[in-house]
């Protein structure tokens, strides 16, 4: 039975891997900053995965001191971490670079056979957060660990943000959302994950099993939420000033709102695969929401 790392374990997208790793008959150790994450559901309902792992280490990769000899005895290691909103002053370079390369110099020192790296698709464009990722991955490559880099088009999870506008009764659009992408829930990608580590020295793009523009997103999320339609159209050229002045406030959330602005201003569609479509994650999400605020209710929290 080989024995497989996790980084990023807590995350959208890690929680899945465990889940899916546990069922394929791994041995499934995690690196986490706070076990305790382990035993709840995640933002996006995601399932809650401590009795799917086998081993659990507490520390955090951008502290080299804490992840020593965490690698010893484990086959292969597979990390998504990388900063979301996280809000303790770490930078991109800080976690997505650093702290990646950290724990890829202790599977180097394990002599771990295989690391997959989750990136991104679209890494082509010039801006901070994909800088680290890429300069991480130049890393990678050119380690003797054998390497799998995936690189999705985007989470469902992200686009949670156009279903929780519509219930609110008005859905923002930056331009004319003709703009194309095949995002991916978060179990496929973990079973693309899984299978994917047969392979040897790949980088593999993967996205999901349907093509939206992002008008469709902005209908699917209005219909989903059972609202009439109510987009509302921002131009480019007004984003683009707000996202400058953020720069003068907020740097990080000035550096990620850029990331999420390029992605959507492109076409980013990579090959389909994957069975969970986004109206299906929508429905999922709505009954979980509205399980929570009954279960919410009757314990008298709200």
């Amino acid at each position: 039975m080989k024995t497989i790392l996790v980084a990023g374990a807590t995350g959208y997208l890690g929680r899945y891997v465990v889940d899916e790793l546990k069922e394929c008959g791994y041995k499934v150790k995690v690196l986490v900053r706070n076990a305790e994450s382990l035993k709840r559901e995640g933002k996006y309902f995601e399932p809650a995965v401590i009795n799917r792992v086998d081993d659990i280490i507490e520390g955090d990769i951008t502290k080299p001191e804490t992840i020593k000899g965490i690698c010893n005895d484990v086959d292969y290691v597979f990390t998504s971490v990388g900063i979301t909103k996280q809000n303790d002053g770490l930078t991109y370079m800080d976690v997505d670079f650093q702290g990646n390369l950290n724990l890829l110099r202790e599977a180097e020192i394990s002599k771990v056979k295989k690391f997959m790296y989750i990136h991104v698709l679209g890494d082509h464009l010039n801006v901070p957060v994909l800088q680290a990722k890429r300069k991480f991955v130049q890393e990678l490559k050119q380690s003797a660990v054998n390497h799998i880099i995936i690189k999705p088009t985007g989470y469902y999870s992200d686009l949670t943000e156009y279903l929780e506008m519509a219930l609110k009764g008005r859905v923002f659009m930056i331009g004319d959302g003709n703009h194309k992408m095949n995002p991916i829930h978060g179990k496929d990608l973990a079973e693309f994950c899984v299978q994917a580590f047969e392979n040897n020295s790949a980088e593999l793009e993967v996205g999901g099993p349907e093509v939206y523009s992002y008008k469709m997103i902005a209908s699917l999320a209005i219909k989903s939420a059972n609202k009439t339609d109510k987009v509302v159209t921002l131009p480019i050229w007004m984003v683009k000033l707000a996202i400058r002045a953020l720069k003068i406030f907020n740097k990080r959330y000035y550096e990620m709102t850029l990331f999420f602005f390029s992605v959507i201003t492109n076409d980013v569609i990579a090959p389909r695969y994957g069975r969970i479509d986004l109206e299906t994650y929508y429905k999922n999400y709505l009954e979980n929401k509205e399980d929570k605020l009954n279960d919410e209710e009757s314990d008298g929290k709200i």
